[in-house]
């Protein structure tokens, strides 16, 4: 507002109840921008469901004659020499193409019927792995004290640096997998950011939202213990977001790159990002738990779908003589 006593000078106050308004303003719009990103995502499928020239609307026709396997391995960095990766041949999508998008529907499916191609051995797995998280939710609030006896203020200027890998830092490694992949013709980098951004859409975005709406489980800073659950209530604290997406992108990373250090390093800053949660008093151990488990799943159906998706490519040929399809197929 203008200063009372100068005509040439704006002074301006700004009170705390203003930001929490413009957060709140900020946080409709991400809504907005979601609602939006998501009709363009349908469209975009849609047309390309409907016309399989859209993803190349000028498809050749090229004869190539195959050649002889070579016999020299190939390795690629970040990857164990011992146990070496085939070449990355198969044909990557681009983030703007039509059928990029329908990929990621193909995803969102995969990752949901799934667990209807498990043998019994997979099935005994979630079994002990659900057994191991509801034991951990018998001990939430003893957990959760022993937690905030050991914080210190060193610990959570640590934490507080590590927790937005899962989230804002996030976007910056994606996007950097996707730049260096672009610039330097990088197929394994660029299919790393695509698969990252899949799996992400479908784990953090559907799957922990869903989740929080329909368990609503009241956060430890909300006072009311641990079993404290009002379904579609606006509680969110089960699951952890941020731990799913930390273990959503490092899953995606170390399903292509799986050298051991890879792995190591990876895991271990997801799993840093799960005890900043814990350390912050923003979530129960069974929350972070949970989202770490659902984010590995997610990120490793997505990259082992794709991997065999991609392998496989049916293209359209129309030329002036002939109209056809065909189908290549990589290994």
């Amino acid at each position: 507002m203008r200063s009372p006593d100068s005509d040439d000078h704006f002074a301006i106050t700004v009170r705390f109840e203003d930001c929490k308004e413009f957060g709140n303003v900020v946080r409709e719009l991400n809504k907005i921008g979601f609602v939006l990103l998501v009709g363009v995502m349908i469209q975009s499928v849609a047309s390309a469901a409907t016309d399989p020239f859209a993803a190349n609307p000028y498809p050749t026709h090229e004869v190539t004659t195959p050649e002889a396997p070579s016999t020299t391995p190939v390795t690629e960095p970040g990857v164990n020499p011992a146990n070496p990766l085939p070449p990355f041949t198969a044909p990557i999508e681009d983030l703007f193409q039509r059928n990029y998008w329908y990929l990621v529907l193909l995803d969102t499916k995969e990752v949901f019927i799934s667990p209807g191609h498990w043998d019994s051995k997979d099935w005994l797995t979630l079994g002990a792995i659900s057994a191991g998280i509801g034991t951990v939710m018998v001990f939430d609030e003893d957990l959760n004290r022993a937690i905030r006896h050991a914080r210190s203020d060193t610990l959570t200027n640590i934490f507080d640096n590590v927790q937005p890998l899962g989230n804002e830092y996030a976007v910056g490694i994606v996007g950097a997998f996707y730049l260096w992949g672009e610039v330097f013709k990088d197929p394994r980098a660029k299919s790393t950011a695509l698969d990252s951004i899949a799996a992400t859409a479908i784990g953090p975005g559907i799957i922990v939202n869903a989740t929080k709406y329909l368990v609503g489980r009241g956060r430890p800073t909300d006072g009311k213990g641990a079993y404290d659950f009002k379904p579609f209530s606006g509680h969110d604290s089960f699951l952890s977001g941020h731990t799913t997406e930390a273990f959503t992108l490092a899953s995606v990373i170390t399903e292509h790159y799986p050298a051991p250090w890879v792995k190591v390093t990876a895991y271990a800053l997801a799993g840093t990002v799960g005890y900043a949660r814990l350390n912050n008093n923003r979530h129960w151990p069974s929350d972070v738990l949970a989202g770490a488990v659902v984010g590995t799943y997610v990120g490793k159906t997505v990259v082992q779908f794709n991997r065999e998706h991609r392998r496989i490519k049916l293209q359209p040929i129309v030329e002036r003589e002939f109209q056809g399809a065909e189908l290549s197929m990589a290994w």
